[in-house]
């Protein structure tokens, strides 16, 4: 199940680059884009957490993938039509962009802390179990 991300990721890439400099994208789509990268990134690293607990689901995962990202993007555009913005002149940014912003990116930081948690507890355990300590109380029984 690995290799569809990887897969996806060869595709995009060559999707992009085989049309050469013509592929332009605007301010909008570029916030649209960020938005949904942050989910997609997201929905990647709670993925990677899920299987290192024995918890992961194929089509929670791609389903999660495609909610999250569409909704993100979504939220932004309903921001943008509400005129939740802030800021001056051109420099106006929309208010949902900068919420969706801050809670993918602390969600990101708790998968980071969590993925780190299990990674670190798992290399403890194989070291005890490559060394397992002798208990001098126990040595003499």
């Amino acid at each position: 199940m690995i290799l569809l991300p990887l897969l996806a990721l060869a595709l995009g890439f060559f999707a992009v680059y085989s049309t050469g400099r013509t592929f332009e994208a605007d301010e909008a789509l570029a916030r649209y884009t960020a938005v949904a990268v942050l989910a997609g990134l997201d929905t990647v690293l709670g993925g990677l957490r899920a299987r290192l607990t024995n918890q992961f689901d194929d089509v929670i995962f791609i389903s999660g993938f495609f909610v999250n990202a569409l909704l993100a993007g979504g939220l932004v555009v309903l921001g943008e039509r509400l005129g939740l913005e802030t800021g001056f002149g051109d420099e106006r940014v929309s208010a949902m962009l900068i919420a969706a912003a801050v809670v993918f990116g602390a969600r990101i930081f708790n998968n980071l802390a969590a993925l780190r948690r299990i990674l670190i507890e798992r290399w403890r355990d194989s070291r005890r179990e490559a060394h397992p300590a002798t208990d001098a109380s126990t040595a003499g029984a």
